[in-house]
């Protein structure tokens, strides 16, 4: 068996437990309605206990009993913070219907078919998106040896082999694990889907308290599915569009910049992170324009707490995009605060909340530093659009043609909502309007002019991700408001529905198919399928012998078909055991001591050695340089069958089954 639903389902029961037991209580400063408070409150819960829970599994040892030990305590701060009267920041008059609720979650279970197994007759295969979700291994390795994680990934003698990544989800999923035995890939399944639930949530109640209507929530649901009209415009257009426009993808299929499906399918991490953001910047808007005195401090608490975790999670979607939007909305805000002598209040509470942010993510940042040491991280550009065009006309296709394409309805339902007037709109409503305006503007001017250069460019596809959230929930109440109607901003509505709602969602159905169906229902029943799915008896046997803080070598090119880039996947979904060296890509991800030569040279030796080409001493130099204390091998590899491994001094024989697989240690 490769999952167990029941394991799944009991994670995805503990998240939302944790969610509502420390964020329901400090829901109160968001929203008046107790129903939105209800959809709001698992982002912020999880949200604070995510970093502060990192900093103190630092220093206690992660069991489910200290676990409980600190949700309660987690929970009993959260009701001292919002004890009392408080201004909250909205107060709504409507909200969603369970049926919303229950498509909603329905909806949000695509994201999860994408990492789950398909079967073809005796075969299993993953959806593409299963390859960034080799991130698995980190869950494994929290929830089996606690903090700070060991990269397990990569090994090599003489080094602290510590993980550098932002992993605040992955340690959210790792409690899950812990809490409920699943395993490292059931509960990042589980977390997914809340994860796309709660992100859903957050914004039917943006939507919803800001335009005062409950159908905002149902627009919500048709713009999550929308995806680039790139493919769209290529089928209609032949061969038009790749002629002319820059491909900015290592995947032939994959868009420049996300939208909400495909991100929170292939990295939920950093959609947990944009949502988040999203909360950050409404609690900021609340310290900055409301009078919340004397509960000021005790908002700057949670704020803290929740700008940690969103840094944590995601470098670039919480951490960047924010360092981008809070000074601008801060500064935006001096000439109120100076009218309303508010200076010295308002400073006091963002210092409480920098002091928090610090406190909960001090150790994380203290980690990712050291990859400054070893690489340079971001370069400005002027991101290309066109072939062979000059920089002027890139600076202005990027926003009329590229960000059209890319992100299509929400995109240009937000340019119509900014020429919109709301009547009988209040002032904190205006002040929110104006904080989301940023959020959706300045993360899309900084992938425009930085990039990231660590690998990929992953800055542009995740900074832009809390601007993918606020543009959907302003479309929505766009929609809401003016869709069907008889005057001019009516007809432009309509028109956008119409024109580019129905293709930019066949877009999205088409990656959904393509990653969660596409193998069940054409695959073929193939003997590396047939292998796949026998492979989870081999790894019970790996973890028989093997230790949780030891390593294993085997073919890093194993599976490598079923993945997106080659990769060894059954590995990172079922081994819950650190490798020694797996593929490239991993290897250039997360051995941030190695050059990319460097790393080449440590994937081509792996690649040698299960290639068949390998002698005594390269045997020594895995097990003593890298640490691979099992050594696996199968029928697949040029390994089995080698004398050199018959008569091996470095590795003995401890388990196999006949014509199958061999373990050695």
């Amino acid at each position: 068996m490769l999952i167990r639903i029941c394991s799944v389902i009991s994670s995805a029961v503990v998240a939302g437990i944790i969610g509502y037991a420390v964020g329901f209580p400090v829901s109160k400063y968001f929203d008046s309605h107790r129903r939105m408070r209800l959809l709001i409150a698992p982002v912020i819960g999880l949200g604070t206990f995510g970093a502060a829970g990192v900093s103190i599994f630092h220093l206690l040892s992660l069991t489910a009993v200290n676990l409980y030990v600190v949700v309660l305590g987690m929970s009993a701060v959260a009701f001292w913070l919002s004890s009392g009267s408080v201004e909250p920041l909205l107060r709504s008059r409507t909200s969603p219907g369970l049926s919303w609720l229950a498509a909603s979650f329905l909806l949000c279970l695509l994201p999860t078919l994408a990492i789950i197994p398909q079967y073809y007759g005796e075969s299993a295969s993953l959806g593409y998106p299963i390859w960034d979700h080799a991130k698995i291994a980190i869950i494994d390795e929290i929830a089996q040896n606690g903090l700070p994680p060991r990269n397990p990934f990569y090994s090599e003698a003489g080094s602290q082999n510590t993980l550098i990544y932002h992993y605040v989800w992955y340690f959210i999923a790792a409690c899950l694990s812990v809490l409920t035995g699943a395993t490292g890939w059931e509960a990042d399944i589980a977390l997914t889907g809340m994860t796309a639930f709660f992100s859903t949530l957050v914004l039917a109640w943006l939507a919803v308290a800001r335009s005062s209507c409950a159908n905002a929530a149902w627009w919500i649901l048709p713009l999550l599915l929308v995806s680039s009209l790139k493919p769209v415009v290529q089928f209609v257009s032949g061969n038009w569009l790749d002629t002319w426009m820059v491909r900015h993808s290592h995947f032939q299929t994959m868009q420049f910049h996300q939208t909400w499906i495909f991100a929170v399918t292939w990295a939920p991490q950093h959609v947990f992170s944009g949502t988040l953001a999203l909360i950050a910047i409404m609690a900021y808007t609340q310290l900055l324009y409301c009078n919340a005195a004397p509960r000021g401090p005790n908002l700057a608490v949670v704020m803290g707490a929740i700008l940690a975790s969103a840094y944590g999670s995601s470098t670039w979607a919480g951490g960047f995009s924010l360092l981008l939007i809070l000074p601008i909305v801060g500064v935006l805000s001096i000439s109120h605060l100076l009218r309303a002598d508010r200076m010295l209040e308002v400073s006091i509470s963002l210092s409480i909340a920098a002091a928090i942010t610090v406190l909960c993510a001090g150790v994380l940042i203290h980690e990712q530093v050291a990859l400054l040491h070893y690489r340079r991280a971001v370069e400005f550009w002027v991101l290309p659009v066109f072939i062979g065009a000059n920089r002027l006309l890139d600076l202005v296709s990027y926003w009329l043609v590229l960000l059209a394409l890319d992100f299509g309805v929400i995109f240009v339902g937000f340019i119509i909502w900014s020429f919109a007037k709301r009547p009988g709109e209040s002032a904190k409503h205006s002040l929110i309007d104006r904080a989301l305006i940023v959020s959706i503007l300045a993360p899309l001017f900084c992938a425009q002019f930085l990039r990231s250069v660590l690998l990929y460019n992953d800055l542009g596809w995740d900074v832009v991700i809390p601007s993918i959230l606020a543009m959907v929930t302003l479309t929505s109440e766009l929609f809401s408001r003016h869709i069907g109607g008889k005057a001019l901003l009516g007809r432009l509505t309509t028109t956008a529905a119409v024109v580019l709602l129905t293709p930019s969602i066949l877009a999205g159905a088409r990656f959904v198919y393509s990653s969660a169906f596409q193998f069940g229902a054409q695959g073929s029943d193939t003997e590396g399928g047939r292998a796949f799915r026998a492979s989870p008896q081999m790894w019970e046997a790996v973890r028989e012998v093997t230790p949780t803080n030891e390593a294993v070598a085997n073919n890093p090119l194993d599976f490598a078909n079923v993945t997106a880039q080659p990769g060894n996947i059954a590995w990172a979904v079922l081994s819950q055991r650190r490798n020694c060296a797996t593929s490239l890509g991993l290897i250039r991800s997360y051995a941030a001591q190695l050059t990319p030569k460097q790393a080449s040279d440590v994937f081509n030796f792996f690649v040698g050695v299960f290639e068949g080409s390998v002698t005594e001493e390269q045997l020594r130099v895995m097990k003593e340089k890298y640490l691979c204390e099992t050594l696996v091998v199968t029928t697949r590899d040029g390994l089995w069958g080698e004398p050199v491994l018959d008569n091996s001094s470095i590795y003995k024989l401890v388990s196999e089954e006949k014509g199958k697989w061999r373990i050695y240690r």
